[in-house]
């Protein structure tokens, strides 16, 4: 195929071909966003719905979350070795399907399931779409490409909230619950992602031989599920012999994932060698904390605006899309800065700054304000706008010029480890800390008894969740300052 000249040279695509492909990234990078945060905000009437209790409350997000983590790495090999858009196409099929099966879900258990599902298709698209950019678009023009894509998940992260807000605040819609409505929103966007990349996409050169590592997959798919499962379940059912057993075997086969990717070297899923630069595994390391400490958050403010300040749908989602803004306007300057000041100074203070953020969420009581409540959120995404960009700089400055592919994936990894994880000890804290009976009234919206919903001992358990979560943001600041001058 002849090239057209474009800016700089010639180049393997011509021009409308490369805006085709932006078109179709951003479907890819709007949904995996907007899906998290609409669910976020939609949660109660989701969990009410259905009629979930609460460890099939809390896999609503974090089946999703499970699947997309520990999947990413499978599916971004499989891409390289057969190729992407085989794999771009199929996820969109996949997350699109998943999705409507959401929205027509009958039990809990159904609908957690389709999650997974849906978390597998998320994990498909997105582990190719920065590949299919990179691919298509020449080197002068990859950051206008790539800044397009930003804004796609900047506007699928901040129209979640509100999107949320507006469909759960009516009962039905069209003579469904509105519940329904939450997953329905995405399945036009998905839709029209996989008719653009199937009639439309180009497959390019294969990227890579070798051998696909289906059982590092696997063993990490199963270790974090099965582990998770565990902690949510005993947590709140009381540990019994069941959920210690699904814990040891999860965190088993974790460790035996680790050691099959030692093993294999740079035929392996996620290079272990590459851990051996202190820039590169502590700026990982402080991904993979902060995540953890901070992801619950639009979850359990949900609860306490919505349950316990009795706000409507729509004010609650005031925070949260004051958090997301926060961050998207920050983010672009924080990654200039850090260009000028390095990594180090920057992604610590935001870290701090987002355990301070915690710290103050743990002071609120049962007559706080929408408007107290979105200035500490708009201060977590300060701290979040101050340490995304340049964590992502310093890790990919640090990794080698030809395994940036396996760099990127590898801080997607744990970003995304780190959310779920963060569902799960959030969900495990406050199952120890807040009585079992106000759990169930408050994640379900169903009475045990007239008398069991306490919102006192609510929210001085979920004071205690904000105190611990805000230890483990501290800890990824100290792995953040430790990672050298940049």
């Amino acid at each position: 195929m002849k090239g057209e000249r474009v800016a700089q040279g010639p180049w393997l695509y011509p021009r409308s071909y490369m805006r085709l492909v932006s078109v179709v990234t951003a479907f890819a990078a709007v949904l995996t966003p907007l899906d998290s945060t609409i669910v976020s905000i939609s949660l109660p009437a989701i969990a009410k719905g259905i009629g979930a209790d609460y460890p099939e409350a809390l896999w609503v997000p974090l089946g999703y979350l499970v699947s997309l983590s520990s999947l990413l790495l499978l599916f971004g090999r499989l891409a390289d070795l057969r190729g992407r858009k085989p794999v771009f196409v199929a996820g969109f099929a996949v997350f699109t399907f998943s999705t409507l099966m959401c929205a027509l879900s009958q039990t809990p258990i159904e609908l957690d399931g389709w999650r997974v599902v849906q978390g597998a298709g998320a994990a498909m698209i997105l582990s190719t779409s920065g590949a299919i950019i990179t691919e298509t678009y020449p080197p002068w023009e990859r950051g206008k490409a790539f800044g397009y894509w930003s804004l796609a998940v900047y506007t699928g992260t901040t129209v979640g909230p509100v999107l949320g807000g507006l469909i759960v605040s009516r009962p039905t819609i069209l003579g469904l619950p509105s519940w329904r409505w939450v997953f329905m929103a995405t399945v036009l966007p998905a839709l029209l992602g996989l008719c653009l990349s199937s009639r439309y996409l180009r497959e390019g050169p294969r990227a890579a031989s070798g051998r696909l590592d289906l059982m590092g997959g696997l063993l990490a798919f199963s270790g974090l599920w099965l582990a998770l499962l565990g902690v949510t379940v005993g947590s709140f059912m009381g540990w019994g012999l069941e959920d210690l057993v699904l814990l040891v075997i999860g965190l088993a086969l974790l460790a035996l994932f680790a050691y099959r990717e030692y093993s294999l070297g740079r035929q392996a899923l996620l290079d272990a060698s590459m851990f051996k630069s202190v820039p590169f595994s502590m700026g990982n390391l402080a991904a993979l904390l902060n995540y953890a400490g901070y992801f619950f958050v639009p979850f359990f403010l949900s609860y306490y605006m919505i349950r316990v300040l009795g706000v409507s749908s729509v004010q609650a989602s005031v925070p949260l899309m004051a958090l997301s803004l926060a961050m998207v306007t920050l983010s672009p300057v924080s990654g200039w800065a850090s260009d000028r000041v390095g990594a180090r100074p920057l992604a610590t203070t935001g870290m701090a700054i987002i355990a301070v953020g915690l710290i103050m969420l743990s002071r609120l009581g049962l007559n706080a304000t929408v408007g107290q409540i979105t200035a500490i959120a708009a201060m977590i995404g300060v701290g979040m706008g101050l340490f995304s960009s340049p964590n992502t700089a310093s890790v990919m400055g640090s990794a080698p010029r030809d395994r940036l592919a396996v760099a990127s994936a590898t801080l997607s990894v744990m970003r995304f480890t780190g959310q779920s994880m963060s569902i799960a000890i959030a969900g495990a804290l406050a199952a120890s800390y807040i009585p079992r009976s106000v759990l169930v009234e408050v994640f379900t919206g169903l009475a045990i008894s007239p008398a069991s919903f306490s919102a006192p001992a609510f929210v001085a358990g979920l004071h205690r969740v904000y105190i611990v979560m805000s230890a483990l943001v501290l800890a990824g600041a100290v792995a953040s300052s430790l990672r050298g001058r940049r």
